[in-house]
């Protein structure tokens, strides 16, 4: 059994079986994105979940301390399997630790017609998926990946991400609707906005 079977078996366990499951192949590099529907869990949002990330050790930190990715969008958008399969892959692939508070721009839209490009890392804020103990003593995080604005990352690197969160929070951004505008609170506050 490897440290990816239990984050599998366990997630199936809670929401049953996956609405859709997609392979992604990358650089030599294997994960898949299971889709669960909103009716599946208690945010009542499109879960998409990566299952792969944490078969490896993460640069400079210990070898028993891994991650997974998810987003959760509504409606769906499931071309955002693809980017969400290449965010999975990056610390591997770039040697780099992913936490709460980096941005990882993609080269191009998230999904099809999205003006959103980058995700923000976020540990998410509601007990949807804790932390997973595997048998072998391997501790597996969940870590948020937001959709997030141009306008969005740039406050967010003037800022901070506290700030940005508390962007979010004061104007009740709804980060999972893949139809959102930009946060008008970021977007005024930013050197975007302000045209500085």
């Amino acid at each position: 059994m490897t440290v990816v079977d239990p984050v599998r078996d366990t997630r199936g366990a809670l929401w049953g079986k996956p609405a859709r499951s997609s392979k992604f192949e990358v650089d030599g590099y294997s994960v898949d994105v299971l889709k669960w529907d909103a009716k599946s869990n208690p945010e009542k949002v499109v879960i998409y979940l990566t299952i792969g990330a944490s078969a490896f050790p993460l640069p400079g930190r210990s070898a028993d301390h891994r991650i997974e990715f998810f987003t959760g969008l509504l409606p769906a958008r499931d071309e955002v399997a693809n980017s969400l399969a290449a965010l999975s892959l990056y610390p591997v692939r770039e040697g780099v630790v992913l936490d709460h508070g980096h941005t990882v721009p993609s080269h191009g839209p998230l999904w099809k017609g999205s003006a959103m490009s980058t995700f923000l890392i976020a540990r998410p804020r509601s007990d949807l998926l804790p932390p997973l103990k595997s048998p072998d003593g391997t501790a597996v995080e969940f870590l948020q990946a937001i959709p997030i604005f141009e306008s969005e990352r740039a406050y967010k690197k003037e800022q901070g991400v506290d700030a940005l969160m508390e962007c979010f929070a004061e104007t009740h951004t709804p980060f999972w609707d893949p139809h959102r505008s930009p946060n008008p609170v970021c977007l005024s506050r930013s050197a975007l906005g302000s045209g500085t």
